[in-house]
Order: C-alpha cells, then sequence, then structure tokens
C-alpha cells in the first residue's frame, strides 16, 4: 500500500476519535492506520481495539510505557507502506484532501523524505495562533539536503517529525530508529535522518494541526526535568556530532552541523545554570565532563563565539564555562 499512518497512543481517550478521524475522512483510501498503544490506563487501549474490530486497515499493537521513541519504533517495524506519517494521537489531518494532494507529485518512491507545513491551535481558545513558514523550495530537492535545512534556517524541520512522511526503505536501510530515553527525541533524530536523504520534496501545503495543551505553556518546568532535558541535549549534540563525523560530510556542512550542536550545548548549559539545587548541577557537569571529547569539535566551528566556547571548556573547566555561558546567554 501507499501510506502507513503510525499513531503512538497514550492516555488519549479525550482526543483519539478526533485524530484518527481526521485520517478517516481522508479522500486517498490506500493506506493503513498502525496504532500502537503504549501502555495507556485511560481506557484509550480498548478504544484501539475496538477501531481494529471495525476497519481491517487498521492495526494495533500493546506494548508496555516506553515512551514516544518506543512506540514509533514499534509502528515502523509494523508498517507495511511505501510511506510512513507519525500522527500525534491529540493532533489531527488540516484537511480531508492532505494525503490525497500529496500522492500527486510527492509520493513518488525516488523522495526519501517529504516536508509540509503544519499550523498550531491551543485548547480553549478560538482561532490558529501559529503557522509554520514557507519553505523556498516549492517542489524537488536533490542533493546536500542538510546543508540546505541548516542554510535555510527553515523552522521545525529539524525539532518536528510530524510535517514529514518518510519513505520506509529509506528510514529501515539506513537504520534510523528514534532512540529511547531521552528528551527532545525528535530534536536527534531527524538530523541524522535528514543527513541521510538524497531527493526530497518541499510542500508549500499546511496539511498538519497541532493541538498544544495550556498546561504545555508554561515555561516553569520541575527542577528533576529541567535537569534531564539538559543532560538529554548534551547527549544529543554528542552523539549528533559523532554521527556527522562518521559520514564525513563536506566541510561547509560540517560547520552547519557543528553549530547547530553547539547551539544545543550552550542550551544545555543555560538549562544547567539556571538548576538552583548543586545536586542537579552535579548531574548535568558529570554528563559533561563525560562526554569531553566532544569539546574538540570546535575545530569545525566558523562562528567565533562558539570557538571561544569550545577553548573554555578545555581550557577553564566545566563549571566556569557553564557559568559563564549562562551568564552569556541566559536572559
Amino acid at each position: 500500500m501507499l501510506l502507513s499512518v503510525v499513531i503512538p497512543v497514550y492516555n488519549a481517550k479525550e482526543y483519539l476519535d478526533e485524530c484518527i478521524g481526521s485520517v478517516l475522512s481522508q479522500r486517498l483510501r490506500d493506506y493503513e492506520i498502525v496504532l500502537v498503544d503504549d501502555g495507556s490506563s485511560d481506557g484509550s487501549e480498548a478504544m484501539c481495539d475496538e477501531y481494529e474490530k471495525r476497519y481491517d486497515f487498521i492495526r494495533v499493537t500493546h506494548q508496555k510505557n516506553g515512551g514516544a521513541s518506543s512506540a514509533r519504533n514499534a509502528g515502523l517495524q509494523l508498517a507495511r507502506g511505501r510511506f510512513i506519517h507519525f500522527v500525534d494521537s491529540d493532533d489531527r489531518l488540516s484537511n480531508d484532501g492532505v494525503y490525497e494532494a500529496l500522492a500527486q507529485e510527492a509520493l513518488d518512491p525516488k523522495h526519501d523524505i517529504i516536508f509540509f507545513r503544519r499550523e498550531r491551535f491551543t485548547e480553549g481558545v478560538e482561532g490558529i495562533d501559529a503557522i509554520q513558514p514557507e519553505y523556498e523550495i516549492d517542489g524537488e530537492f536533490t542533493g546536500d539536503v542538510l546543508n540546505h535545512v541548516l542554510t535555510k534556517k527553515y523552522q521545525l524541520t529539524l525539532t518536528c517529525p510530524v510535517n514529514k512522511i518518510f519513505r520506509r526503505d529509506f528510514l529501515l536501510e539506513n537504520d534510523l530508529f528514534f532512540t529511547v530515553g531521552l528528551n527532545h527525541e525528535e530534536d536527534e533524530w531527524l538530523p541524522r535522518v535528514i543527513c541521510c536523504a538524497r531527493c526530497v520534496w518541499f510542500d508549500k501545503g499546511i496539511y498538519y494541526t497541532v493541538r498544544q495543551h495550556p498546561g504545555s505553556l508554561s515555561k516553569i518546568d520541575a527542577p528533576e526535568k529541567t535537569t534531564d532535558k539538559a543532560c538529554s541535549k548534551v547527549i544529543i549534540a554528542v552523539s549528533g556530532m559523532e554521527y556527522m563525523e562518521k559520514k564525513a560530510l563536506p566541510p561547509d556542512t560540517m560547520a552547519l552541523a557543528a553549530e547547530y550542536y553547539w547551539n544545543y550545548l550552550a542550551d544545555a548549559c543555560v538549562d544547567c545554570s539556571r538548576l538552583s539545587s548543586a545536586q542537579n548541577r552535579k548531574r548535568v557537569y558529570a554528563k559533561l565532563k563525560e562526554k569531553k571529547a566532544f569539546f574538540q569539535t570546535s575545530r569545525y566551528l566558523k562562528s567565533k563565539n562558539r570557538r571561544i566556547m569550545g577553548w573554555m571548556f578545555r581550557i577553564l573547566g566545566v563549571r566556569i564555562t557553564v557559568w559563564l555561558t549562562g551568564i552569556r546567554y541566559g536572559k
């Protein structure tokens, strides 16, 4: 079949009908839905089973709670379509012609990734409150996709999987599974995926609608959560640079990738500097010291500020550099 729509489900009873309904309403019918119940306990698991009984093109698998990455990996392994679209269970497709429009040209076997745009609304607030800016290109692009994306600084290309469709064999052949156990797991996964792509399609259409929950607007995180996020950002920066080095990217692309990951590391330092608990700060310090080989990658950087940051880590050490980075960027 043409498409597998993979929907990880975790305690999404309130939104699941709307999400699945937006897929069922599609005029193009050449698809399956793979529901991955990630250990739900609110009745979502029973809803998934009921959908499987009603529709022969809906399949369900149940697993212990392992997070979105684990659920997406399970869906990828079960999928049978030539292309895969990861859909979050509290979101929806923007209209009933999404897959039909993309099937006309975008869903071509030579395209590794199809990029499109998303909009966002906040639950309980009327209207759309954010629309992803347009891509510069509208159509096929071949060549160094990662370089293009990083140069153009397209919003939501390196941090959001739901506004893209992926060729399944491309993901499997390049072993492009999500890393389990990270915060910001999409941010670790997408640069790897885009790095491997050679022919993609950019579509300026707005085909996906993200639901933002009122609670997610809060900027206040629990200290433990902030600490986990900071540690995950360190891991993402380090593993990302290791991956790009193994790929032996062209110098210009490597410089752009280094800038991207060093910015990530700077964010981790700012998060760490804001922690009031010395114990939590020590966790981040330990992760940075464990990954100190990363500091040598500053040789790829063109940014003077980031090169200085690399020098500081090597000469002044982790604690002082984190403190100074927090002062410099923690506004």
